[in-house]
């Protein structure tokens, strides 16, 4: 007796889990995949795979994760292994199956939910990697402000510099160490927000990232018609419009209220288009300013303080400036580097929220946009005057 409750025990977690399907093969949903197939945010375009009752996606789950996470990886995974599109598609049942048409109402919601889902994967894939890195060039800015402490410490010993010099030096190193738990809480969260948005648990969440985000496109996209396209896309904008036409057609109003109950349903869905049309602009400019700015510490000011640095290590090789100056410059570029990440991480976010309003999705469903405050935290500069 013991052992068929262990059994039906283990068989429930594997059912729950969404490893292992009982259910028998119910009709396919080829028509769904194909259709949002361009509706993808994050894969480049191309068929995925979708969940489904009747089939058993464990190898291909563990070939996704088998190697460092790619973006693509991220989205596939989480269309076939999210607990909530999967709690979300259940009820629909046959209704999202070829069987039935290729724009019905469940197919249409399945759309958008997927859609939805594939730009916060894509997003949260962003956030961990940047993170990640971020955290990665704190270490060498803290690693920094340690070998600075230890040499100011050594100097003071010697009589060199002062204990005011020691003090600054040992605030930088205070502030940088700040600087790094803040940023690995960052980093932390951001991998466990991925995880979620995954569905995974176990050994799985051992996954790897890659150590830094794909490069910026040599050239930003050229959008005059972003509006236009945000309001074609969007299915239940297109909808009310239908509905109110119909309803025009079908009565003319013949009261004062009609006339006002008319005035009113034409506002709503003139509302909605306002608002959507501002969506698509300020989610355009949000895409190209970020270009501009990461392009331009790309381009501009990372070389610049390249450039700097390596000057600094010509010179104090030929004894013409301190270790301190290079110390000290050694925390700029880390800290250019760092301002970097971010921006790189903006912009891929801003081209999520893009591409997703124009497949169609509401911007409010979507979040995931990294706050400021902690993924971006600068030690203080080693002191000078050394």
């Amino acid at each position: 007796m013991k052992a068929t409750l262990r059994a039906l025990s283990a068989a429930s977690l594997l059912v729950c889990s969404g490893w292992v399907w009982a259910a028998p093969p119910d009709g396919g949903i080829t028509d769904l995949q194909t259709s949002v197939a361009g509706k993808v945010i994050g894969t480049g375009g191309g068929t995925v795979q979708l969940p489904h009752p009747a089939a058993d996606q464990r190898s291909t789950l563990a070939s996704l994760l088998a190697t460092p996470l790619t973006a693509d990886a991220a989205v596939r995974i989480a269309l076939l292994n999210n607990p909530e599109l999967q709690a979300a598609m259940g009820p629909e049942g046959l209704s999202l199956s070829d069987a039935t048409g290729r724009d019905t109402p469940a197919k249409l919601r399945a759309q958008q939910a997927i859609t939805v889902l594939s730009a916060q994967a894509f997003k949260a894939w962003v956030n961990a990697v940047a993170a990640t890195h971020s955290a990665k060039l704190l270490r060498e800015a803290k690693a920094t402000a340690e070998t600075s402490g230890e040499l100011t410490r050594r100097m003071v010993r010697a009589g060199n510099v002062s204990k005011l010099t020691q003090a600054q030096s040992q605030a930088v190193l205070s502030d940088a160490a700040l600087a790094l738990a803040r940023a690995e809480q960052a980093a932390f969260a951001a991998r466990e927000t991925l995880t979620v948005t995954l569905g995974l648990w176990g050994q799985d969440t051992q996954f790897t990232l890659p150590t830094a985000l794909p490069a910026l496109p040599a050239q930003a996209m050229d959008l005059p018609d972003v509006e236009a396209r945000a309001v074609n896309a969007r299915t239940d904008l297109q909808l009310a419009a239908l509905q109110w036409q119909r309803k025009q057609q079908s009565s003319v109003p013949d009261s004062a209220d009609a006339l006002w109950d008319a005035m009113g349903d034409a506002a709503r869905v003139r509302a909605q288009a306002v608002q959507l049309r501002s969506q698509a602009r300020m989610a355009y400019h949000q895409y190209r300013s970020s270009w501009d700015i990461a392009t331009h510490l790309q381009a501009e000011v990372l070389p610049v303080r390249q450039f700097i640095h390596d000057e600094l290590v010509l010179r104090y090789n030929g004894m013409l400036t301190s270790l301190f100056d290079v110390l000290a410059d050694s925390q700029a570029l880390t800290m250019a580097k760092s301002a970097h990440v971010a921006a790189q991480r903006d912009f891929w976010l801003a081209h999520a929220n893009l591409q997703a309003l124009l497949a169609g999705a509401p911007l409010d469903a979507i979040g995931g946009d990294a706050s400021t405050n902690t993924s971006e935290a600068r030690p203080a500069t080693s002191p000078g005057g050394h």
